[in-house]
């Protein structure tokens, strides 16, 4: 379906649609200001039983994995579940245990299994959010603006984490003494999400489904979507080694603190969200696969120069601001940005081509499917370019991940000519067998 006119017949059903996707975007908004606020203020939160002495690093790392452990493991059941029982009803109960969840959180520091366990729910309750929003996305767009309506989807979500890492440093400093009362306040941004999603989201129109098994559900993904998983899947272990970047630039770079980052962090937040929306609409006039070689291209340029930029930034003194350091960074700086810029058409693309491509009754799986990708992805990144990083420095972290990139492309590639080629022959022979002798 589409929210043009045209294809609606009325006004008043675009408005709707419109109405339905603003609140949506806003609702993801303000959900991911609250995780980014959380990604500063967690893995400084764990404290043992004497209230005062941080737990262990290994201790922190596996808190922080249940998280997205949960919420791949329940991507395809939640999934199945939105196609089942409908989008609204995922959405709202993903908002009301993410608040609940957060605020069982703020009531101890040293309860670590507590507070593990509830963190670990959190991913199912993330899960619950991210697939049914993507499938209402997907049902209330159309093929000439779903790449739009993707964009968007994506722009709020970056520039939510943008807003969230900024108020978690805020409040990092202002409750130091009472971290409790930040995550009851990342609890309250959560339940007015929650409570303005219970009262202005409606169900959008959908196909509806028979009972069917889990399996028997993907097996009715179609091979286009199939085909660009391995695309995808490259991309989130990219991101996997984003995660571990903080962590890297400590070690060559002991002295460097989230304030003197802070700057660049949100310009290419920025450059992410403006350029998700862009190439989302460009999707939408020039074709999926077409914005994804963009992407593609845009992506291995920045990894293969990152290292040197890296290098570069790091080697600047401390004691300059951070404009004479975007300066200093130079040519290499500017070519870096540009790849970065184009890099952003990947996910809306790709995220448009699987809306455009999964069955109306499996929309809620294919979804799903792609959180499933999503956690496996960056879990996979992190291990990955730990090892990586180690071996061969921050040169073989990123020329690893151009490698991989640009080998799942190419796989990608020839998976979708391959299937293109399959309904070509199937096309020639309906027309044939169509014939009078």
């Amino acid at each position: 379906m589409n929210i043009t006119p045209s294809n609606n017949g009325n006004g008043r059903g675009v408005l709707a649609k419109l109405g339905t996707l603003s609140i949506l975007y806003v609702s993801v908004f303000l959900t991911r200001i609250g995780f980014g606020t959380m990604l500063i203020l967690f893995p400084i939160y764990l404290v043992k039983p004497d209230g005062v002495t941080p737990v262990g690093p290994a201790v922190t790392g596996l808190v922080l994995s249940l998280y997205p452990a949960l919420e791949g493991i329940s991507a395809l059941p939640v999934g199945t579940w939105v196609d089942r029982q409908g989008r609204r009803r995922a959405f709202v109960t993903g908002m009301s245990l993410i608040t609940v969840l957060t605020l069982a959180i703020s009531l101890t520091r040293t309860n670590i299994p507590f507070v593990g366990g509830a963190h670990a729910l959190m991913g199912l309750s993330a899960a619950m959010v991210t697939v049914s929003s993507l499938t209402m996305i997907t049902d209330l767009t159309g093929v000439r603006n779903r790449g739009t309506g993707m964009g968007a989807f994506d722009m709020a979500n970056l520039v939510g984490y943008g807003l969230g890492i900024i108020l978690g440093t805020i409040m990092e400093r202002t409750f130091n003494s009472s971290l409790q009362t930040a995550f009851q306040v990342v609890a309250a941004i959560f339940g007015i999400a929650a409570v303005f999603v219970f009262f202005s989201l409606r169900e959008p129109a959908h196909s509806s489904r028979e009972q069917r098994s889990l399996s028997a559900t993907f097996t009715t993904v179609s091979g286009d979507v199939a085909a660009i998983l391995p695309v995808w899947f490259s991309l989130t272990v990219i991101v996997g080694f984003y995660f571990l970047l903080p962590s890297i630039v400590r070690q060559l770079q002991p002295q460097t603190t989230l304030e003197r980052s802070a700057g660049l962090i949100l310009i290419g937040l920025a450059v992410l969200g403006g350029g998700a929306l862009l190439f989302g609409r460009l999707s939408d006039k020039i074709g999926r696969t077409k914005t994804m070689t963009i992407g593609v291209i845009g992506e291995l340029g920045f990894l293969l120069l990152f290292p040197g930029l890296l290098t570069t930034l790091i080697a600047i003194p401390l004691d300059e601001s951070f404009l004479s350091a975007l300066f200093l960074a130079g040519p290499l700086g500017v070519l870096a940005g540009a790849f970065f810029f184009l890099g952003s058409a990947l996910v809306p693309s790709i995220l448009a081509y699987i809306g455009d491509n999964a069955t109306h009754d499996v929309r809620g799986s294919a979804m799903g499917l792609y959180s499933l990708m999503l956690s496996a992805g960056i879990a996979i990144g992190n291990v990955v370019a730990g090892i990586t990083f180690e071996a061969g420095g921050v040169e073989a972290v990123f020329f690893t991940g151009a490698a991989i990139l640009g080998g799942m492309s190419l796989a990608s590639g020839f998976l979708l000519r391959r299937q293109n080629h399959v309904m070509t022959s199937v096309g020639d022979i309906s027309r044939t067998q169509s014939k009078p002798l």
